[in-house]
Parts: C-alpha cells; structure tokens; sequence
C-alpha cells in the first residue's frame, strides 16, 4: 500500500459537497415535506443543531476520504470512473445496508428510495470529484 496519496482538499471538498446536497435534498423545498412525512417526524423534534452537524461533517468526511483511499489505491484518474467507484460503493455499502429497515422495521421503501437517493447523489458527486 505503498505510494497512495490522499487529496486532504479533495477530502475536503467532497465532505462538504456531501452536506451541501443533503440540505437541499431534504430541504423544504425538495424532498424534506415528504421525508418528514414517511419518517414519522416533526421538524421541531431534530435535536441539537451544532451536535447534528458537527457529526454529519465528520461522516462525509470519512466517506470522502474512504472513498478518495479506494480510489487511490485502484489508480482512478477520471471524474467517470470516479462516479462509477462512488456508485459501486453505494450500491454495495449504503443500498444494500439500508434496505434492512424496509426489511426488518417494515420502513416505507418510498423512504428507503428517498435515502438511498440522496446518498446516491452524494456518493457519485464525491466520487467524480475525488477521481478528477
């Protein structure tokens, strides 16, 4: 495993991409009405802001450096193949994880496709930009 480098700003940038398509996928505006219907959720109910963020970053930021050592390591130097590396590992990681609470909690699978989409999203965009 000699020779893999990490692009910190990358890292960086895609974390950030990550949150940044989060708002807007479950913001008023798009998906965020709807998700807080399936969920069986209250706006005024999410907690502590800071704490929900600080912990939101500091997951994109594992992602994207997760996803930037994989890519590294098979020697991805294309925003194509990148996107096709962050779409494998949704779908082998995030998809097929998050499928257990349609399975088991008996969630709406309309939830799960909201979700896993906005990961999907996140996890090509990370991808493509950690692969350029």
């Amino acid at each position: 495993m000699h020779g893999i480098s990490i692009d910190w700003l990358g890292v960086l940038v895609a974390a950030v991409l990550n949150m940044v398509i989060g708002f807007v996928w479950y913001s008023k505006w798009l998906f965020g009405p709807l998700w807080l219907k399936l969920a069986g959720g209250e706006s005024s109910h999410m907690g502590d802001a800071k704490l929900a963020l600080l912990s939101t970053f500091a997951s994109s930021l594992v992602i994207a450096f997760f996803i930037d050592f994989f890519e590294a390591h098979i020697g991805v130097t294309t925003v194509s193949d990148g996107v096709f590396i962050g779409v494998c590992a949704w779908a082998g990681f995030v998809a097929t994880t998050q499928i257990g609470s349609v399975i088991w909690l008996k969630r709406p699978f309309k939830l799960f496709l909201l979700d896993t989409g906005a990961k999907l999203l996140s996890f090509a965009v990370m991808g493509g930009i950690l692969g350029a």
